[in-house]
């Protein structure tokens, strides 16, 4: 939807301002991702980065919900009805981007040596098919698109209803994991369908109530309320979160048995948390934050090599030495700058080359998406 002209509808600026906060919340995570413990209780990888507890709290906080709205915001704006060549298309353009941001991860990782979740003795290798990475998303809105227009004459009800039994059933085969970005696609799909079925304009009317506000503060209230005074009870949670974990897997990790019940529950938990942050949200035009929500995209496929590089350069580690009292509140607040430039326009220009170039120059940016 775009900005108010003659016979068009008023852009919604409540999804910009959610896309805004939430790509502000995606850096803040990937930021301080190494300075977290994957697990409690056990030794965290050494990479020369300093370790704080806030931060796993504020880590488990934000994936509880921030990818699963993001896809749902884009679920919105995914036209029902649309033709064939239009859908298309716009898959053709997220798996092109997820190509290039594959790549260029795997640039990023070879010139700065660093990579969160392995040891340095590890090889670095690609694989086009395989390999865990931020460009998992790329991939997955690809598929959500291919997958609604296929589906798009069937009863709704039934494809969500069919979509999360997928969805619980896949964390039984250890065989469905990183390839392809198989499971987080199966995981992630029914909150993009959701998003899908239903119209951003009512959605928009009935979270801006009284009521749900109140409602949403309260359920936003309860969960920081566990992130951080019950981290060590909700953050065996975070391999769920992350859609792309088997039960076998899990189970092995936190030795702990895992079965579609915790799915499920973090599925829920998910789908509350999502529903509370749209019930804060704001549809007004806020100044540069507003036109920044509208160019997500790019701050997404630029943001983890800028991390990668601070990295590699022990930024974490000079501000705890810099800052040993305060370093946590300023490598999180260097999540905001990181964010604001990204959204520069020159770094969506490549961007849109691509887009264009694969829609025949009929590059059109919608509302949800960020494109």
């Amino acid at each position: 939807m775009n900005d108010v002209k003659s016979g068009e509808k008023k852009r919604l600026y409540l999804y910009d301002n959610l896309k805004f906060l939430l790509i502000l919340l995606v850096v803040l995570g990937h930021l301080i991702d190494g300075c977290t413990v994957k697990l409690f209780g056990e030794p965290a990888v050494d990479n020369g980065m300093p370790r704080a507890e806030v931060f796993s709290s504020i880590y488990i906080f934000i994936y509880a919900f921030h990818m699963p709205l993001f896809i749902f915001i884009s679920g919105l704006f995914n036209r029902r009805g649309g033709d064939g060549k239009k859908a298309g298309q716009k898959a053709l353009g997220f798996f092109v981007l997820g190509l290039l941001m594959k790549c260029l991860i795997y640039w990023s990782v070879v010139r700065f040596q660093t990579d969160f979740d392995k040891d340095e003795s590890e090889d670095i290798y690609f694989s086009l098919i395989g390999a865990d990475g931020v460009y998992w998303y790329l991939f997955a809105m690809a598929a959500f698109v291919g997958l609604c227009w296929i589906l798009r004459n069937c009863k709704p009800a039934v494809v969500l209803f069919t979509s999360v039994l997928l969805a619980l059933a896949v964390g039984y085969d250890p065989n469905v994991g990183d390839d392809f970005t198989m499971s987080r696609i199966i995981v992630f799909f029914p909150f993009y369908y959701c998003g899908y079925v239903l119209d951003p304009e009512r959605v928009a009317a009935v979270v801006k109530r009284w009521y749900i506000r109140v409602l949403s503060v309260a359920v936003l209230g309860v969960w920081v309320y566990f992130a951080f005074a019950r981290v060590k009870l909700v953050y065996p949670l975070r391999m769920l979160f992350t859609g792309r974990n088997s039960y076998s897997a899990i189970s092995e990790a936190t030795q702990s048995e895992c079965t579609l019940w915790g799915r499920l529950l973090v599925m829920a938990i998910a789908a509350v948390l999502c529903f509370a942050v749209l019930g804060i949200g704001l549809d007004v035009k806020i100044p540069v934050i507003t036109k920044c929500g509208s160019r997500t995209l790019q701050v997404f496929f630029w943001h983890r090599t800028i991390v990668y590089m601070l990295t590699y350069y022990g930024y974490q580690a000079y501000l705890e030495r810099i800052f040993p009292e305060r370093w946590e509140l300023y490598l999180a607040l260097t999540a905001i700058p990181i964010t604001f430039v990204l959204c520069v326009k020159i770094f969506g220009i490549p961007l849109d080359w691509i887009l264009k170039g694969i829609k025949g120059g009929n590059n059109k940016k919608e509302n949800g998406n960020g494109e």
